[in-house]
C-alpha cells in the first residue's frame, strides 16, 4: 500500500553540511496495517513522515501510494486523500464539532447529508454521544474529547491512508489508553492504513503491526515488534527497546502461544486409584478436574491420588487458584499467577471448558529465558 524507495531529505544550512534528516530509507507497509516510526529526538521520523504527504518536498528517492508515484500527484489533492492526525489536534475554535469533522467532505463536495451520518457513526465509535457533542464547539470538550475528534476527523472523508504525529502524546496516561484502544477497535473495522509517529515504545508495542525504528535518518530495523524485541537488529536497537525487552514481549504473545493442551482429565466421579494410575502412567503432578460440560472445577495431585486409593475424585479436589482465558496475553497471566501465588493455570475459552494450562516454565522457555522442565506437566 505505502513503499518508500532510497527516500532522502537533506537540509541545507548556510556556511554549514547539509543536515541528512532521512538518509535512503527504504520500507514498505501493507494495506491495513500500522506501522509506528520510533526513534530518538531528531532522528528522521517525522520528516519521512511528512514527505509523504508533501508537507516536506524530499531530496531524492521515491514514495508510491497504492503503486501510485505521488510525484505525479497534485500536494493539495494528495492530502485531501490521506487523514493527517497531530499532536496539537488543530481543530477550529469557531466551529462546530459537526463543521470541524466534516472540513474535508465539505472540501471535497461530497453529499452532506451522507457526511453528516458518517460523523454520527464516527463519534459513536469513539464513545461520544452525537446528540450531545456535535453541536458544541471545541472549548466545551476536555482535552481527550478533543484528541477523539481529531482522530475521527482525518477519517471522515474515508481516506485509505492516515499520517498520526504523536497524537496522544499529550493525553494523560488513563485517557491515552482508552484513546488507543477504541483506535485500534475502530481501525480493524475500517481497515485504513496507518503511519504513526510516536516516542513511546510501549504504545508502538500496543498498537504497530511494524515498527520502524529511526537513528540519525537512518531507518535501523523494521520489523513485527515480536521481531524487534525477541532479534534486535544492532546494540542500537536492542538499546532503544529496554533491557525489558522479554517482558514487553508477553504482551504481544497469545496465551494459546504458550498452552499446552491436555491428554487427558479427571471427572467428579473417577475413583482415586483410576485418578492415581492415569497419573502415573503420565508422569504428571497435577490433573484437572472437569464437568459433564467440560468446565474445569479444580485439581487433584498426584500425592493426593497415591495417599488416598479409596474413595472419588469429586471428594478431594482443590480449588484452581485462577483461571485464564484463551485468547488474554501472556502478561496478563503472569500477573493472575503471580496474584494467585502459582506457577501454574489452567486456560479456558469465553464458555469456561478447560482447553490446556501454561506454567511460568513454558512461559520462560517461549521467551527464550530458561528451558522447559521435562518433569513440568499437568494434565
Amino acid at each position: 500500500m505505502i513503499r518508500l524507495e532510497n527516500l532522502t531529505k537533506h537540509f541545507e544550512v548556510p556556511g554549514k553540511e547539509p543536515v541528512i534528516a532521512a538518509n535512503n530509507v527504504s520500507m514498505e507497509v501493507g494495506k491495513g496495517e500500522i506501522c509506528i516510526f520510533l526513534g530518538p529526538s531528531g532522528c528522521g521520523k517525522t520528516t519521512a513522515l511528512k514527505m509523504i504527504n508533501k508537507l516536506i518536498p524530499k531530496t531524492s528517492g521515491k514514495i508510491y501510494i497504492d503503486e501510485q508515484d505521488i510525484d505525479s500527484m497534485d500536494p493539495i489533492a494528495l492530502r485531501r486523500k490521506i487523514g493527517y492526525v497531530i499532536q496539537q489536534i488543530g481543530l477550529f475554535p469557531n466551529m462546530t464539532i459537526e463543521a470541524n469533522i466534516c472540513v474535508v467532505p465539505d472540501l471535497l463536495k461530497m453529499d452532506k447529508k451522507k457526511s453528516r451520518e458518517k460523523a454520527c457513526e464516527l463519534m459513536e465509535m469513539v464513545n461520544l454521544d452525537p446528540k450531545i457533542f456535535l453541536k458544541r464547539y471545541p472549548r466545551e470538550l476536555s482535552g481527550g474529547q478533543q484528541q477523539r475528534i481529531g482522530v475521527i476527523r482525518a477519517l471522515a472523508a474515508d481516506p485509505p491512508v492516515m499520517l498520526m504525529d504523536e497524537p496522544f502524546g499529550a493525553i494523560d496516561p488513563i485517557n491515552r489508553e482508552v484513546i488507543q484502544d477504541e483506535f485500534l477497535k475502530m481501525n480493524a473495522e475500517l481497515g485504513k492504513t496507518v503511519l504513526f509517529v510516536s516516542h513511546d515504545i510501549d504504545e508502538a508495542i500496543k498498537m504497530g503491526d511494524k515498527i520502524a525504528i529511526f537513528r540519525e535518518g537512518v531507518l535501523e530495523q523494521c520489523d513485527t515488534p515480536d521481531e524487534i524485541l525477541a532479534n534486535p537488529a544492532n546494540s542500537f536497537v536492542k538499546e532503544f527497546v529496554g533491557t525489558d525487552r522479554a517482558l514487553k514481549r508477553l504482551k504481544l504473545l497469545k496465551v494459546t502461544r504458550a498452552m499446552m493442551p491436555f491428554r487427558m482429565v479427571l471427572k467428579p466421579e473417577d475413583t482415586m486409584e483410576a485418578a492415581a494410575n492415569k497419573m502415573s502412567d503420565r508422569k504428571a503432578h497435577i490433573a484437572v478436574v472437569v464437568g459433564p460440560r467440560g468446565r474445569a472445577r479444580g485439581y487433584v495431585t498426584s500425592e493426593e491420588a497415591k495417599g488416598v486409593r479409596n474413595g472419588m475424585v469429586a471428594d478431594f479436589i482443590d480449588p484452581i487458584p485462577g483461571m485464564i482465558n484463551e485468547n488474554d496475553n501472556l502478561h496478563d497471566a503472569v500477573s493472575q499467577m503471580y496474584a494467585h501465588a502459582t506457577d501454574w493455570m489452567p486456560v479456558v475459552d469465553d464458555e469456561g471448558i478447560y482447553k490446556g494450562y501454561i506454567t511460568q516454565h513454558i512461559i520462560a522457555s517461549l521467551l527464550g529465558e530458561t528451558p522447559r522442565k521435562v518433569g513440568d506437566k499437568i494434565v
